[in-house]
């Protein structure tokens, strides 16, 4: 499958935006130890795979047969399953998680699909559901997302979860500067979190949980990437866009040279005499 903008494909998209879906499933991990899941717009699959390390089962489904083919190939642990958020092929009650990350500003029937996750959780179950935040996301983009049918803010997130849901907690998902400490050696981590200022409106995306009964919410995560090393990809990144400035810099050097010779060949001077030549700055026609 191509990576088109539409989903993420592991090895082809953003190593960044990749990271950033991992954490959510890493995130959601506690919830789906043991439980009947479903991972909603699953693309390529490799999160349902994550899932499918510590779920009783994971089915995961995608409207796109290439997708459903995909992931059957890629991940046999998992049960990929054809079909449309807006109607989940599940009877009442029938799962206890239902994952759905990034998914629900592709749905032009976005409430449908809220309901529909409600109806085939068992009372107890959860939703577990992430989107950009839409004033930080067309911020830094030049032209919207023509994949996108509705985005949300904070506000407008949470009162889309909590028309349906009974209980409702909206996560802020940020990239955050982090140090690792590690050995060579297999050892338990820990997370050290210093006193949090993340503001809604700043945040890079939302991570919902919900249910209908009260529900232990899952801690915090500090998601450290198995390919993270923050300053040599800077360095290297910062080392590409000296280059790529030099690149331009010799390029319009040379236009300035070449306009320069053309200018000055005495057509060229004869209509600018004339005044019939256009303004152009003087260092190309003295």
């Amino acid at each position: 499958m191509e990576a088109t903008g539409e989903r993420l494909m592991p090895g082809a998209s953003d190593p960044d935006q990749l990271n950033e879906h991992l954490a959510r499933y890493r995130f959601g991990e506690p919830l789906a130890a043991g439980k009947r899941v479903l991972d909603a717009g699953c693309g390529a699959g490799y999160g349902a795979a994550l899932l499918a390390e510590v779920a009783a089962t994971v089915y995961a489904l995608d409207r796109a047969g290439e997708a459903v083919r995909h992931g059957r190939d890629a991940h046999p642990g998992v049960l990929f399953v054809s079909g449309d958020c807006e109607a989940l092929p599940f009877s009442d009650a029938a799962l206890d998680l239902v994952v759905a990350f990034e998914v629900i500003e592709h749905l032009a029937g976005w409430a449908t699909f809220v309901r529909e996750s409600a109806r085939v959780l068992a009372p107890s179950g959860v939703f577990l559901v992430s989107t950009p935040n839409r004033p930080y996301y067309r911020a830094s983009r030049k032209r919207p997302n023509p994949y996108h049918f509705h985005e949300f803010d904070y506000a407008g997130f949470r009162a889309a979860l909590e028309g349906t849901f009974a209980h409702c907690a909206v996560y802020l998902e940020n990239h955050a500067p982090a140090i690792a400490v590690t050995s060579k050696r297999t050892r338990p981590s820990r997370a050290h979190f210093e006193a949090s200022r993340s503001k809604p409106e700043e945040a890079h995306f939302f991570v919902g949980v919900c249910s209908m009964a009260p529900t232990e919410l899952p801690p915090d995560l500090a998601y450290v990437a198995k390919s993270g090393n923050v300053l040599g990809d800077r360095e290297s990144h910062i080392t590409k866009l000296n280059a790529w400035v030099e690149a331009l810099e010799k390029r319009h050097a040379d236009v300035e040279g070449r306009m320069s010779r053309e200018l000055s060949r005495p057509p060229y001077r004869i209509l600018r005499w004339l005044r019939l030549a256009p303004r152009l700055p003087d260092r190309w026609a003295d």
